[in-house]
C-alpha cells in the first residue's frame, strides 16, 4: 500500500510522500540476485548503518544481494553513516536509514518506519544535487534554491540556515531565498565542510561553510568554523573570481572545475593529492597546472583523480600503496592510455593500504585493488588477491555473485569500524 509521507509542506513547494519498493510496512529481507532496483552486496556492516537491522535480521548469505528498493533510473547515490540517498534523473529523491531517523526530511511516523522496517520513502522532488552532512542531507532542487535536512550546527548557524534553528525539524528547510545554488559538495565525516557553487553561468563562484581545519573552506584560515557560507579567496582579501562548474571535497582536500576547464586545488595536501608537486598544505584555490580541458574530479585523502574532455584519467599522490598510481611526484599524471573513462568510485578505509577504486570505463565497471579481499564478502567465498599494478579488472569477473544488470551508479559505503573492502550500493536498470 502506497503511504503519503506528512511533511511539513510549509516550508516545502513540491513535496510528495509516496513509499517503494518494500520501504516501510515492513519488508521481507532476502538474498537475491536482481537486475533492476537498488541492492547492497554484502550487508556486511551490522550494528552500523547506514541501513536497519531489521533489513537484514534474516540475512545470512553475504555475497549475494539484499534489495532495498525496486526505483530505478538513478543517477546518483549518497549515504552517510546514519542514512543514504538515491537521486532519479527526474528529480525525485528517496532515502533510507536506520539511525537519527529524523534527519531524512520524513515526518516521525515515516522516519521511524524507515529506521524499524527499512525500505526507501520519497522525501524530496525536483532535486538537482544531493550530498550529504554529519546530520542529515544537503539538496539543491532545479529552481536554484538549497535546502538541508538533520542537524546543520556543525556548518551552518541559525543565521546561515536563515532559519531560528540548525537541528532537526522531521522536514526539509530552505537555506535563505536565493535561487542561484548550482552544486553543492560535504564532506560529512570529520572536519564536516561543504563547498558550494553559486551564481549564474560566468559568475558561478564557490562557497564554503563548516570546519575550517587544514583550509579547507579555502578562506585561509586553518581552525575555527565558519558558521555561514562565506566566498572562497584567492588570497587574503579578494574573493575567487574564476567561474566553476564541478567540486568535490573529501578530508579538507577539495578540487574543482571551472568553466572553462582549468582545474583548481586547496586544503589538506598531506599525500600530494592536490596535484601541486608538494605535500604542503594550501589555504587558497589556485590553478594547478595550464590546461583548460579538466571535465570531472574526486578526491580523498590519500588520492586525487581528475578526467578530461576526451575520458583520459589523471592521478596524483605521494602514496606507493595505489595499484593504479602512476607517479610518485605529486602532480597529476595520466593513468595509463585509455580514454574511455565516465565515472569512479573511490573508498578510502582504515589506512592507506587499505582501499578500493572503482572505475566505469565505456559503459562497464572495474575495480583496482591493492589488498587481498577476505573470503565470505561482496567478492564471494573464495579470497581474490590483489589486482595487478596499474590494471582494471572488471566488477563482473572479480565477484563471485555481480549484478545482473545495468550498473548505473556505483556507491562504496564506509562505516564505523575499518574494514578491508566496503560494502557496495548499486543502482541497478
Amino acid at each position: 500500500m502506497s503511504k503519503i509521507i506528512g511533511v511539513d509542506t510549509a516550508n516545502i513547494d513540491n513535496i510528495s510522500g509516496l513509499g517503494t519498493g518494500g520501504g516501510g510496512g515492513g519488508i521481507t529481507p532476502a538474498p537475491v540476485t536482481t537486475d533492476s532496483g537498488v541492492v547492497v552486496c554484502p550487508y556486511n556492516l551490522i550494528p552500523y548503518g547506514p541501513f536497519p537491522t531489521a533489513e537484514a535480521s534474516s540475512y545470512t548469505n553475504l555475497i549475494n544481494m539484499l534489495k532495498v528498493s525496486d526505483i530505478t533510473g538513478v543517477q546518483k547515490l549518497s549515504a552517510n553513516w546514519y542514512n543514504y540517498a538515491a537521486l532519479k534523473t527526474n528529480g525525485d529523491l528517496y532515502v533510507g536509514g536506520w539511525s537519527l531517523t529524523n534527519s531524512m526530511g520524513l515526518n516521525s511516523t515515516d522516519s521511524n518506519d524507515a529506521g524499524n522496517n527499512g525500505g526507501m520513502f520519497l522525501t524530496l522532488t525536483g532535486v538537482s544535487k544531493v550530498a550529504h552532512h554529519n546530520g542529515g542531507m544537503w539538496a539543491v532542487k532545479t529552481n536554484g534554491t538549497l535546502w538541508w535536512s538533520g542537524n546543520s550546527g556543525q556548518y551552518l548557524n541559525t543565521a546561515g540556515t536563515g532559519a531560528s534553528y540548525t537541528n532537526s525539524q522531521y522536514k526539509w528547510t530552505q537555506v535563505g531565498t536565493d535561487t542561484d545554488w548550482v552544486d553543492i559538495s560535504s564532506e560529512w565525516n570529520y572536519p564536516y565542510t561543504a563547498i558550494a557553487i553559486k551564481g549564474s553561468s560566468g559568475s558561478q563562484y564557490l562557497y564554503s561553510c563548516g570546519y575550517n581545519q587544514s583550509y579547507g573552506t579555502g578562506l585561509g584560515i586553518t581552525g575555527g568554523t565558519t558558521l555561514q557560507f562565506t566566498r572562497v579567496k584567492s588570497d587574503a582579501s579578494t574573493d575567487l573570481a574564476e567561474s566553476f562548474s564541478e567540486i568535490y571535497i573529501s578530508y579538507s582536500s577539495c578540487l574543482a572545475i571551472t568553466e572553462s576547464g582549468k582545474l583548481f586545488s586547496w586544503g589538506e595536501n598531506q599525500y600530494g593529492v592536490l596535484g601541486d608537486g608538494t605535500t604542503t598544505d594550501k589555504p587558497y584555490a589556485t590553478q594547478v597546472g595550464t590546461d583548460t580541458d579538466w571535465s570531472k574530479v574526486w578526491v580523498n585523502r590519500y588520492g586525487g583523480f581528475a578526467m578530461k574532455t576526451n575520458g583520459a584519467m589523471y592521478m596524483s599522490t605521494s602514496r606507493s600503496s595505489w595499484r593504479i598510481e602512476p607517479n610518485l611526484n605529486k602532480v597529476f599524471t595520466q593513468i595509463g592510455t585509455d580514454t574511455d573513462y565516465e565515472d569512479l568510485a573511490v573508498f578510502q578505509g582504515g589506512n592507506s593500504y587499505n582501499y578500493l577504486v572503482f572505475a566505469k570505463k565505456n559503459g562497464v565497471w572495474y575495480v583496482s585493488s591493492g589488498q587481498t579481499n577476505d573470503g565470505g564478502s561482496w567478492v564471494g567465498d573464495t579470497a581474490q588477491t590483489a589486482t595487478t599494478a596499474d590494471s582494471w579488472v572488471s566488477l563482473s569477473s572479480y565477484m563471485q555473485n555481480a549484478p545482473t544488470g545495468t550498473v548505473d551508479y556505483l556507491y562504496p559505503i564506509q562505516s564505523y569500524s575499518a574494514q578491508a573492502e566496503p560494502s557496495l550500493i548499486f543502482a541497478l536498470s
